[in-house]
């Protein structure tokens, strides 16, 4: 295992800006107007040092839990304590030497772990005098940084590196090198309605139940998590995000932000997962947008319509009526109807479908096989005569990129062909392909006539 750093402190001290500032990546969501109280999951990344890697984990706002639902959200930061070898308590200067740190300092002492103090947003103070409370805190470490400024990051790492050098226990665990692994690495976003099970469906993928915070209270999930796991020598990142609800109903800034981002892990993935809920008894309009942004966007998709459990013999006959009209639109779909909590080998059948998936839509095909599925498309339905009486020729095929599956069909008069005809041409390359719940795009280029220039 590398060594492994947590970031802990109250609300509002930098630890997520902290956290982006170390990995060199945006990963957690930070918002100058509404500060508090974003980071919900544990997000976990790392850094090199020396070529080698550190393991850090960012966390919510450290407070007192009043209820279950933030029972939940505590744990996560007790979970990450557990994992680390260093603890980085951070604190923000502007507010000094406060009660709140104070029992977070106790806590944290209790955890037998090493301790850090990194006095943050020292750039927004003008008095530096009152800093020396913290030292009240007695911890030997303490550092004081700004976030946000890369030199302070610099000099951080310095100072880490030195304070790992000095520590045995420490140095034990920070040797081994970073080196590249060459393991096959399949990207899924998890996205669907709020509280329709996505958080609880990537528990069981990495068989840890308190990887990710589940409830019944709509919305639980915040920031856009990213967890992976191994299986059968391929690695599975999971991207779990927020539900995405209509937006007539986004009011608040905080959320539009965050399905902002869910959206844009669409564009880094390789294939979804979109998460139906079955107890609702309906497909809903929002359902089928959100099938059609993951097709927008270029990718593969499953549909696993969860909580399958809940509903009686004839309301299953009458969900699967609805499900098959609402998806016609969608060929070769691949779905599953299930229940995360109660079906077995939810995680094999899940990684199984996915593999399956991601390896036909990584496929090459040859021009002879393409130019023949494309032949046989035009003789079983010619393209129509256009106004001018001109009928589109199509002469031959070729691949154009994988993952999606991209064919360019070179021919004359192509502009003519109508948008029916190449959703025709799409869906038999499709079914002829046998290529599962991903949509193939058809690129047409017109062939030059090389008599053209001349009188």
């Amino acid at each position: 295992m590398n060594l492994t750093i947590s970031l802990i402190g109250c609300k509002n001290v930098g630890k997520s800006t902290l956290f982006n500032s170390l990995i060199k990546k945006k990963k957690s969501l930070v918002l100058k107007k509404y500060k508090k109280g974003l980071t919900r999951d544990r997000q976990k990344s790392f850094f090199l040092l020396d070529n080698k890697v550190i393991n850090i984990i960012d966390t919510a706002g450290f407070f007192t839990p009043k209820n279950k639902f933030e029972k939940e959200i505590f744990l996560q930061i007790i979970l990450a304590i557990k994992e680390s070898d260093i603890i980085f308590f951070i604190v923000n200067a502007k507010n000094g030497f406060t009660d709140l740190n104070q029992e977070i300092c106790r806590f944290l002492k209790k955890k037998n772990k090493k301790i850090v103090l990194i006095i943050n947003k020292i750039d927004q103070i003008q008095n530096f005098d009152f800093l020396n409370e913290f030292y009240n805190f007695g911890i030997k470490e303490i550092y004081k940084i700004s976030a946000i400024n890369l030199k302070d990051i610099k000099f951080l790492k310095k100072k880490i590196l030195i304070l790992i050098k000095k520590n045995k226990k420490l140095k034990l665990k920070f040797n081994k090198k970073y080196v590249k692994q060459d393991k096959k690495k399949i990207k899924v976003s998890i996205i669907g309605r709020p509280n329709s099970g996505k958080s609880t469906l990537i528990n069981f993928l990495m068989k840890d139940q308190k990887r990710l915070i589940t409830s019944n209270i709509s919305g639980t999930t915040r920031d856009t998590v990213l967890v992976s796991t191994i299986y059968n020598n391929i690695e599975y990142k999971f991207f779990d995000t927020l539900g995405i609800r209509k937006k007539s109903k986004i009011k608040s800034i905080i959320e539009k932000n965050f399905v902002i981002k869910s959206i844009k892990t669409l564009k880094k993935v390789d294939l979804s997962i979109l998460v139906l809920d079955a107890s609702e008894k309906i497909i809903s309009n929002q359902d089928l947008v959100l099938s059609n942004l993951i097709f927008k966007n270029k990718c593969s998709m499953i549909i696993l319509i969860n909580k399958w459990d809940l509903l009686t013999k004839s309301e299953k006959i009458d969900f699967k009526k609805t499900f098959y009209f609402r998806f016609r639109f969608i060929k070769n779909i691949e779905y599953k109807f299930v229940s995360f909590l109660y079906t077995k080998n939810i995680r094999f059948i899940v990684l199984k479908l996915i593999k399956k998936i991601y390896f036909s839509t990584i496929k090459k095909y040859n021009s002879s096989l393409l130019t023949k599925i494309l032949y046989e498309a035009v003789n079983k339905q010619k393209p129509a005569c256009s106004l001018k009486k001109n009928r589109a020729k199509l002469k031959y095929a070729h691949s154009g990129g994988i993952n999606p599956p991209i064919i360019i069909i070179h021919g004359n008069k192509l502009n003519d062909l109508s948008n029916s005809y190449k959703k025709y041409l799409s869906n038999f390359f499709t079914s002829k392909l046998n290529i599962f719940s991903t949509p193939i795009f058809l690129q047409f280029k017109n062939s030059k006539n090389p008599f053209s220039k001349k009188k």
